[in-house]
């Protein structure tokens, strides 16, 4: 496995950013209130980077990316972070107060990203280049 970032095109370079940025959010609170925050990691969000694993493995193998199962994983991404800042929304005397931190925002929008590089992304043809030996 040879990773060039220069031949990637932008679909590539936007699911490669996409994922680093999804990595530095787990360890962002995910839960934060006015006491105390939990990281993604204390609170089992890397278990979301799972969704990350194809689009990323094909992209730096220069492989063809499904169309369907790559929108599939990114989008299960971005509704799994909604459906973590729905459940850390309680509602408050006539008020819903969410206590989801800013490492769950910043995962939402790398899985949007993500699936905005799923769209994007064409692997680079591999030029051979034949070499004719001197006679």
């Amino acid at each position: 496995m040879t990773f060039s970032w220069s031949k990637l095109n932008i679909g590539g370079k936007i699911i490669v950013i996409s994922t680093i940025i999804a990595i530095i959010s787990i360890f962002m609170p995910w839960i934060d209130t006015t006491l105390s925050t939990s990281s993604g990691w204390q609170q089992l969000a890397f278990v979301l980077l799972g969704f990350y694993v194809y689009p990323v493995l094909q992209t730096l193998n220069n492989k063809p990316l499904s169309l369907a199962w790559g929108s599939a994983s990114s989008i299960a991404a971005a509704v799994s972070a909604v459906a973590f800042m729905e459940w850390k929304t309680i509602p408050f005397e006539g008020v819903d107060l969410c206590f989801a931190g800013q490492g769950t925002y910043l995962f939402f929008v790398a899985s949007v990203f993500l699936f905005a590089g799923v769209l994007k992304y064409k692997p680079t043809e591999e030029i051979s280049v034949e070499t004719t030996e001197a006679q």
